[in-house]
């Protein structure tokens, strides 16, 4: 269709009553729908699971960078994650110990969720991420805890993770 002129324009054609009809069926539905993992729910029963007085299985995890960079966070802290590719993660708790360095790539949830967990080890935990992470706005500052001397001091680029 060729450009209108400037101050006219080409008729607008009428939209269907219903542009993208849904499939209907032709009979009752039968059948089981295995709903994706979410990213949320998978690092709050991570951090959930290591702080349990006992073993936790996760269901069905979504296994997404955040998700793996939280189970590598609680690994870093003494936390065992078993991944075996299955459709499951299992978690046992442990002491929480340092000196651990906690990487959180760009993910706010571990960012947010860990360094409260972090301040229950034993040791001092160093959180560090990539570059972008440090240019974010977030409030718990902290790059290092250090339980055993009972601070919490920030590090990293202006006082940022």
């Amino acid at each position: 269709m060729a450009a209108a002129p400037i101050g006219q324009t080409h008729r607008v054609q009428p939209v269907p009553e219903d542009p993208w009809p849904a499939p209907q069926a032709r009979r009752p539905v039968d059948a089981v729908v295995a709903v994706p993992g979410s990213k949320s729910m998978t690092n709050r029963a991570l951090v959930l699971a290591a702080l349990a007085s006992g073993a936790s299985t996760i269901r069905r995890p979504l296994r997404a960078r955040d998700t793996l960079l939280m189970a590598g966070a609680l690994r870093a802290l003494g936390v065992r994650v078993g991944d075996d590719g299955d459709d499951d993660w299992r978690v046992e708790p442990a002491a929480l110990r340092g000196p651990a360095t906690v990487d959180v790539g760009n993910a706010g949830t571990v960012l947010r969720f860990l360094p409260p967990v972090a301040a229950l080890a034993a040791g001092p935990v160093r959180f560090d991420g990539d570059p972008r992470v440090r240019e974010r706005p977030i409030d718990i500052g902290w790059s290092r805890v250090d339980c055993r001397a009972g601070t919490a001091q920030p590090g990293g680029p202006g006082g940022g993770a």
